[in-house]
């Protein structure tokens, strides 16, 4: 295999040397990029049609479960026997299993939510604050916090804002967009990576190696992510390295980077180390080095302009208002678990091995030197914060950082089997049958299907640990979790006991009752909510979240709880009246508390009915779980 990797279509190449058999025209608009593309649309349209009209099989049963596992048999089988009945089957055919295996992830994701209207994970934990600030976007189109008005995003917003708007047109709950926006988003990474990867290696070594990405990480709740982290590495190298076709335009790559900004940007500081090697080293290599300067100045002028709309409120709110930084106060069990994946005893993990000694063995190709100093500057990083969170307790969310050397890893050992196998057939002076580049893809595409589907099917087994459960309980969590209205969002089937799973109820359509009773229709009270899954049903003010580490800097949580705590100790009612209706941070509306043993719960204290007159406050029980509390206007 040549060091460019350069992948070139046959038929291309035919074309440009007879133009009058072809056009250029012709040959872009049917070429492997556009029929990939028209393949997933395709096929992702027909699967998704069939299996929402279709199915009415249980995931959670055997049968129901096994559905995308048999179609995507079929498919790889027909796609194997169509590469080896033709002649020369090209990068054509390649795309077209590019597009059919991306339409097949989002059946796949699509069939294991069957009979539910939520995404993975139902409304817990992040997924709940992920639908809340959907929700934010149905009432307001700039960047906003997800809980709390008057604040910009933290968080890259282009993704719940897309959702926002889209549930805003369509007059559709934002949390039943979510499971769809997974599904899809999750199935448009493959194919948007492989179109990136065949700029810089063979069609069929761009497909495992997009498809592998899912392996490293394919949490569909973070499908955001997922686009990024699988695009971040094809992107770094066509932009900035040269590559086979040459290197990436820089307005295209400008708005691929932009993209990547307003969507999940965390891979930037993550790989930054290596990045910056790879500009120098690049840089040095020029043949021109002040048109390589333009290129990257260009790049990160597009990059930045793409950017403006989300940075600008938040920088201007961090230097005018401050904030306390809590989010890398989380400790995720992945920390200590997930640091070298290449030492992992899979299959994933050898094929992350092949690839760490690959890219030191052949760190003159093109292709490997940039990966390596990715992977090193990684594990600089890595290390550093590593020493960070041992000194202060913030951890910089480096339990994410070897999901980006995962994939690096991955993606270098495919590049380095295409590279070292042939020579060593060569070497035995062995001649390998017919068509054994379809078998080796075919059972590679096999591996990676069978996989995933087997990790993110639902499960009926929950371990005791978040550590020890699979990732099939999260599409379990979207078939448990209640509707606004407390009803269950569906029957289990028979022999199926997983009721003390179910997460409580929150009954927002009775809240929504009660507060425009009260405060008129329409009405968008600030809140304190012991819940926060009520905003991902209403798109209220809530005077704050509940989960510390997950706020927003801005939001000022600690000061926020702070003034809450303070509140609790308010033993006359009039005081409390009166006070809450003064915080620092404004007035609260409503509460929303859970109705404890001792006293009504909100964070990890609680107020005691006799502290709300009945005079300013109306109480009402609203569920055998919480109960509301509305100021009298």
């Amino acid at each position: 295999m040549p060091d460019s990797m350069v992948d070139v279509d046959r038929e291309t190449v035919v074309t440009e040397k007879n133009p009058d058999r072809e056009s250029r025209l012709r040959a872009l608009c049917t070429g492997p990029a556009v029929v990939a593309v028209l393949t997933w649309l395709a096929a992702t349209a027909l699967f998704l049609f069939v299996e929402g009209r279709y199915n009415k099989l249980d995931p959670l049963t055997p049968r129901g479960a096994f559905i995308p596992l048999a179609i995507g048999a079929a498919l790889l089988a027909g796609c194997a026997a169509v590469a080896v009945v033709r002649r020369r089957s090209g990068d054509r055919l390649v795309a077209v299993g590019a597009g059919l295996f991306a339409a097949w992830v989002a059946l796949a994701l699509r069939s294991a939510l069957n009979l539910t209207p939520f995404g993975f994970g139902g409304l817990g934990a992040d997924m709940g604050r992920m639908t809340a600030a959907v929700n934010r976007y149905t009432v307001t189109p700039w960047p906003s916090d997800t809980f709390i008005d008057g604040l910009p995003s933290e968080y890259p917003p282009l993704y719940p804002w897309l959702l926002g708007r889209i549930a805003l047109l369509l007059d559709v709950p934002a949390w039943r967009l979510l499971g769809a926006a997974e599904v899809l988003l999750t199935s448009a990474a493959v194919l948007a990576a492989f179109l990136l990867w065949r700029r810089i290696v063979p069609a069929g070594a761009a497909l495992v190696i997009s498809a592998s990405g899912l392996l490293v990480f394919g949490d569909p709740r973070k499908a955001f992510a997922i686009i990024t982290l699988l695009v971040f590495l094809p992107w770094l190298l066509a932009t900035f390295t040269e590559t086979g076709k040459g290197r990436l335009h820089w307005l295209p790559a400008g708005l691929i980077g932009g993209l990547i900004m307003v969507t999940y940007n965390g891979w930037f500081p993550f790989g930054v180390v290596g990045v910056f090697a790879i500009l120098v080293t690049a840089w040095r290599r020029s043949e021109n080095r002040g048109a390589y300067v333009r290129h990257v100045l260009a790049v990160g002028l597009i990059t930045t302009l793409m950017a403006l709309p989300y940075m600008v409120p938040y920088l201007s709110a961090v230097l005018t208002k401050g904030g306390q930084g809590l989010g890398d106060l989380y400790q995720s069990f992945e920390i200590t678990e997930n640091g070298f994946p290449f030492l992992d005893p899979t299959l994933l993990g050898g094929l992350q091995l092949v690839g760490l000694i690959g890219l030191v063995w052949y760190r003159a190709k093109p292709w490997a030197w940039p990966m390596l100093w990715l992977v090193l500057g990684s594990y600089v990083f890595w290390l550093v914060m590593g020493l960070r969170y041992l000194l202060t307790d913030h951890t910089t969310l480096i339990h994410y950082v070897p999901r980006l050397t995962g994939v690096t890893l991955a993606a270098a050992g495919v590049l380095t089997l295409t590279s070292v196998v042939p020579v060593l057939i060569r070497r035995v002076g062995a001649v390998p049958p017919s068509r054994t580049g379809v078998a080796v893809l075919a059972v590679a595409m096999l591996w990676i299907g069978t996989t995933y589907w087997s990790a993110w099917r639902p499960v009926t087994a929950f371990g005791k640990t978040e550590a020890d459960r699979t990732f099939g309980v999260l599409a379990t969590f979207a078939h448990l979790e209640p509707l606004p209205d407390c009803s269950p969002v569906r029957t289990l089937p028979k022999g199926v006991r997983l009721d003390d799973f179910r997460p409580g109820c929150v009954p927002a359509v009775r809240v929504k009752e009660e507060v425009e009773s009260v405060l008129g229709k329409g009405a968008r009270p600030t809140i304190l909510s012991a819940d926060e899954r009520l905003f991902a049903y209403l798109p209220w003010n809530a005077y704050m979240g509940t989960d510390r580490t997950s706020s927003s800097s801005l939001s000022r949580w600690d000061d926020r709880y702070a003034e809450v705590k303070r509140l609790m100790t308010i033993t006359d009612p009039s005081e409390l009246t009166r006070a809450s209706a003064a915080t620092e941070f404004g007035p609260i509306d409503a509460f929303m508390l859970f109705k404890g043993p001792d006293y009504w719960q909100a964070i990890d204290g609680g107020f005691v009915r006799e502290r709300f007159d009945t005079q300013d406050w109306i109480i009402e029980d609203v569920s055998q779980y919480f109960v509301l509390v509305i100021r009298k206007p």
